[in-house]
């Protein structure tokens, strides 16, 4: 797979599940750890903004496309077929084949306990080797904790950009450990959040169904004010390049 950047920021051309799931294997088999960070129109927009998202993004390792902002710069700036891609959904199924050692961290103790539960029942040859819900009180305590249970893979569901940034963080303690964010996974497992439907999710509108679901949350009301920039943004950027390619 090739890394392409999006407005500074760069980005994985996932053309498939499996693809992916390859190249999280090949990670583990050579014993290089790293962590993703979920690409979408907010963290690109956020790129340019933000110093700290802006690290974090760099060194990434698995930066994977999560949303229509995504998809649309690698087909508008590079011709590139993209998917937008379930990571967390990818990796449960490439824990299950492969029976790579998970370590699940966030959301809050009830959530986390079910989605476990969940998983299990999902996913039979599943190993978790331990789990911590996200209201610990420094990182340190998890460290110790993680460094206990020695998974292959953490995933981390903390809330973003938290848990972009927890993962950074930690890439630099273990090296070899490979740091999912995982956003409302365990909610959406646990039974707590709906999950999204087919029509929305095929059809890149996950952030419609969101706000269409509270639409009087202000914070994601404000959030997808950052969509109409960012088209702006990515039609002129695609436009001057074809410009300048003639």
């Amino acid at each position: 797979m090739e890394i392409f950047k999006i407005l500074g920021a760069q980005c994985l051309a996932v053309e498939s599940v499996e693809q992916i799931k390859e190249y999280i294997s090949g990670l583990i088999k050579k014993g290089q750890g790293g962590y993703s960070v979920a690409i979408n129109a907010e963290k690109i927009m956020m790129y340019s903004r933000n110093a700290q998202m802006r690290e974090v993004i760099d060194n990434s390792l698995l930066p994977t496309p999560d949303g229509a902002g995504a998809v649309l710069g690698m087909k508008w700036l590079y011709g590139k077929k993209c998917m937008k891609l379930n990571l967390p959904r990818s990796v449960f199924e490439l824990a299950n084949e492969k029976k790579y050692r998970l370590f699940i961290l966030g959301s809050k103790e009830d959530v986390n306990k079910k989605a476990v539960e969940k998983l299990f029942e999902r996913y039979p040859q599943m190993i978790i080797t331990g789990r911590n819900d996200g209201f610990f009180k420094n990182d340190e305590e998890i460290v110790e904790l993680i460094e206990k249970q020695s998974p292959q893979i953490v995933m981390v569901a903390l809330g973003s950009p938290r848990q972009e940034i927890f993962s950074f963080k930690m890439s630099s303690k273990f090296s070899k450990m490979i740091f999912i964010g995982c956003g409302g996974s365990l909610d959406t497992l646990a039974g707590k959040v709906r999950p999204v439907p087919d029509f929305f999710r095929y059809n890149n509108l996950e952030w419609l169904f969101r706000l269409l679901r509270s639409p009087g949350s202000l914070k994601r009301i404000k959030r997808q004010w950052i969509l109409p920039v960012f088209m702006i943004k990515l039609l002129f950027t695609a436009f001057t390049k074809k410009l300048f390619k003639r």
